[in-house]
């Protein structure tokens, strides 16, 4: 039982380590000598955990995956009774709370994203997995007010998904780049809850006046 107990404690200094130097320097330039100093074990007590370091990062984007996604999913899973706008903000909010309390999670996500995008690896495939379900999970939001007359019923699925993700990573970019001012990201998800407000009401409005003339 101790053992057990003293490996799952190795294995999080091992992971909290990790996660400081990808966040910091990026998957490519941190080295695993670097994250057994940092977790203040040996190299080779770190293979003994994880047999690479890309093992060690595939670990980490499952935890962010679970902290970031799931934990998203859960959360608009229980707003049954809520409308497709209203859960398009509960996505908005609970995603920068995700951020705010998770800054590492976001920095190693937005790093290998970059990092991984040329060639295929278990990473790109990882990462390609985290923002599938970000967008069948906005898919299912958007299908939902079309279906219930929320939405109009041209609106086009695909793009408006496509924006809204669009809208997501490139808030959370400029918040990182900020030095994760506050403020800024206040003012970042006020806009992107308005801008997506506005995307609907324009696609009826627009077509409102294409039927009257």
């Amino acid at each position: 039982m101790a053992t057990h107990r003293n490996s799952q404690e190795s294995i999080e200094k091992i992971a909290k380590a990790a996660r400081s130097l990808f966040a910091k320097k990026g998957y490519a330039n941190a080295s695993l000598e670097e994250i057994a100093t940092k977790a203040g074990f040996t190299k080779g007590a770190v293979y003994h955990f994880f047999r690479s370091k890309e093992a060690l990062l595939l670990s980490l984007l499952a935890d962010i995956e679970q902290r970031s996604v799931a934990q998203t999913e859960l959360a608009l899973q229980r707003m049954v009774a809520d409308s497709a706008m209203d859960k398009l903000m509960a996505f908005n909010t609970l995603q920068a709370r995700w951020a705010v309390r998770n800054e590492a999670d976001l920095a190693i996500l937005m790093l290998v994203s970059i990092e991984s995008a040329n060639g295929k690896s278990p990473v790109r495939e990882q990462v390609t997995r985290i923002y599938r379900r970000i967008e069948d999970m906005l898919t299912r939001i958007v299908s939902e007010g079309k279906a219930s007359g929320e939405f109009p019923p041209d609106l086009p699925v695909d793009d408006m998904v496509t924006w809204i993700t669009a809208i997501h990573d490139g808030n959370m970019l400029l918040w990182y780049r900020s030095g994760r001012n506050a403020e800024v990201g206040r003012r970042l998800a006020l806009a992107s809850q308005q801008a997506m407000k506005m995307a609907v009401r324009f696609k009826r409005t627009n077509k409102a006046l294409t039927a009257a003339q």
